[in-house]
């Protein structure tokens, strides 16, 4: 993700780090600009850019030993898996028991080969998953494209009108993001 620092050098409000750190007037402002940016690019592509903790609720496991599909992409490691069994007891499942398969675009959960998952109480949001979901590091076409819209966002502080024509994101900035959009069907 890209830090306040580098925020900073590309609106010209700083020329050196020391500079930018030392310049604190709108700082909330610009990592409130850059979360919005990760969060525009996060949607327009449909997969998780910077790294972050996802949790997924479900009212159950799938029968015998189906995968669960995980709405993030990608997906890097399963942090924790905890249920309610049958007696409404809470329980956890450890990573070792479990099966992640990344091939697919939007990864899928199972238990180990050869077992199923666990009966849950017959009730609403019996079992929690927790992961990491994202690369380690963001790609530096997607980079160019965030700081495009801070860059935007920062001098245009409402919509902009250029003529009669509106423009409400910059030039370029879908361009960059597309190779890593993910294209629903159906």
């Amino acid at each position: 993700m890209l830090t306040l620092t580098r925020a900073k050098l590309h609106l010209r409000l700083a020329t050196t780090e020391q500079e930018a750190a030392a310049n604190t007037d709108e700082d909330a402002i610009i990592q409130g600009l850059i979360n919005a940016a990760y969060q525009y690019a996060e949607n327009y592509t449909q997969a998780t850019l910077a790294t972050a903790t996802k949790t997924l609720v479900l009212d159950g496991f799938p029968k015998g030993s189906g995968s669960i599909e995980l709405p993030w992409s990608p997906v890097t490691a399963i942090e924790s898996l905890d249920y309610i069994d049958a007696e409404g007891v809470e329980q956890s499942l450890d990573a070792e028991t479990l099966r992640l398969d990344t091939r697919p675009i939007y990864p899928l959960l199972a238990p180990q080969w050869g077992t199923e998952w666990p009966h849950t109480t017959n009730e609403p949001e019996s079992v929690t998953i927790t992961a990491t979901a994202g690369a380690e590091e963001t790609p530096s076409d997607v980079d160019v494209a965030v700081l495009l819209l801070i860059g935007h966002w920062y001098e245009n502080r409402e919509s902009v009108a250029i003529g009669t024509v509106a423009t409400e994101i910059p030039m370029g900035v879908e361009m960059l993001l597309e190779p890593y959009r993910i294209h629903c069907v159906g």
